[in-house]
């Protein structure tokens, strides 16, 4: 295996440079995506990487890994470097790092939107307003949250689509 890992140590400029095409040249999100990628690589399993590293096709495999973090709202990648609003309570954070008073205003804006958002749905029947925040709020996709569920895909998607038009139309009324 010291011969796998001084390999993965020579090829890190490789695997960076496939990151910043990747993340579209964006290079802290790269640093960061080469990192994970090498943990899962470390935490692979040792006989299945070596194979891989041994026909070749390392790179590829890089790639896909580093393509699918950077892509799935589920990922290591996307829940350790990206903040989510998870609830009504959350705080929009990190977002920038210059706290002027603009900036500060549009994230108390933000807020009270999605405060106002969420006090529109208290009108909605329980089971739609239920289902859109679950849906929302754990990155589930409309066939896994059918699955998880037991809830048809036609139903979660039909309920999400009348509850965003709902909220839409709720937030238009009040610009």
């Amino acid at each position: 295996m010291t011969e796998l890992n001084e390999a993965l140590a020579k090829e890190y400029d490789k695997i960076h440079e496939i990151a910043l095409k990747i993340t579209k040249g964006a290079d802290i999100d790269a640093q960061d995506l080469t990192q994970e990628c090498y943990i899962i690589m470390l935490e692979y399993d040792v006989e299945k990487m070596q194979k891989i590293y041994d026909n070749g096709h390392l790179k590829f495999w890089i790639a896909r890994v580093m393509l699918n973090q950077y892509l799935r709202a589920s990922s290591p990648f996307k829940k350790k470097h990206h903040t989510y609003l998870k609830d009504e309570n959350a705080v929009v954070g990190n977002l920038t790092q210059d706290n002027s008073e603009e900036v500060i205003a549009d994230k108390i804006e933000f807020e009270n939107k999605l405060s106002r958002i969420y006090a529109s749905m208290s009108d909605l029947h329980f089971y739609d307003k239920t289902l859109f925040r679950v849906y929302y709020e754990s990155d589930h996709s409309i066939r896994s949250l059918s699955e998880s569920t037991g809830i048809s895909t036609t139903s979660i998607f039909n309920t999400i689509k009348n509850v965003r038009t709902y909220i839409q139309n709720e937030v238009k009324d009040e610009q």
